[in-house]
């Protein structure tokens, strides 16, 4: 600090740039949500929606898309690799357990629920074999298993399918989950708009007691 103005270190500058991203990315999710309910003459969401909506799954749920598409793990080939790797990952932290819970706490029962039989590979790789990856309801919890219970998952894919963010069908005994581009465009903005809070300069000094940084 000099002569009553605060300079922020690059350290600042990435951490208002994280929480002012998070933020943004909160309130397009559910501005998108409200306007698709709106088109569709739904009611609005109710005060419990709202706060799932900003929850952290949320986010991780985005982000599994986002990664999906911006990394071309679209195709029904890059999508079978993609969850034998998912299987390899559950099964070297299978290995790690002892006593059965890995160092963090997550069971080995749950570990071994969460890898994927080879006709389920199948099933994901067929329904994937147009222009979207689509899951069945159940594997995007096997694949969400490290951050979030299978219910919790399940709960927040029904809820951002109600609210035009994902597509979700009945197929046989399955249901099914895709994508058609709105959440992964929301992450997007997210993650650029930290990109260019952080490559760029850093904003101008700020004069004491004018401004919290955003850190509230």
């Amino acid at each position: 600090m000099h002569g009553g103005v605060l300079s922020l270190s690059p350290e600042l500058v990435c951490l208002m740039a994280l929480r002012q991203a998070r933020a943004d990315f909160f309130d397009a999710v559910g501005e998108a949500a409200e306007e698709w309910r709106r088109a569709q003459r739904e009611p609005e969401l109710s005060r419990d929606e709202r706060r799932l909506m900003r929850s952290d799954g949320v986010a991780q749920i985005a982000e599994f898309f986002f990664v999906l598409r911006d990394a071309g793990l679209t195709s029904p080939a890059a999508i079978a690799g993609f969850l034998r790797r998912h299987n390899a990952d559950m099964q070297a932290l299978l290995d790690s357990c002892s006593r059965g819970y890995t160092r963090f706490g997550l069971s080995a029962a749950r570990i071994r629920e969460a890898m994927f039989q080879p006709h389920q590979i199948d099933l994901i790789v067929h329904e994937s074999s147009g222009e979207r990856a689509t899951f069945d309801q159940r594997s995007i919890g096997k694949i969400l298993t490290q951050v979030m219970s299978f219910e919790s998952c399940r709960t927040l894919l029904v809820l951002m399918a109600s609210a035009g963010l994902l597509q979700r069908r009945d197929f046989r005994s399955v249901v099914l989950i895709s994508s058609h581009g709105t959440i992964e465009d929301i992450y997007r903005r997210h993650l650029r708009s930290m990109v260019e809070a952080m490559t760029g300069a850093l904003p101008a000094p700020i004069e004491d007691g004018t401004r919290t940084c955003g850190l509230t």
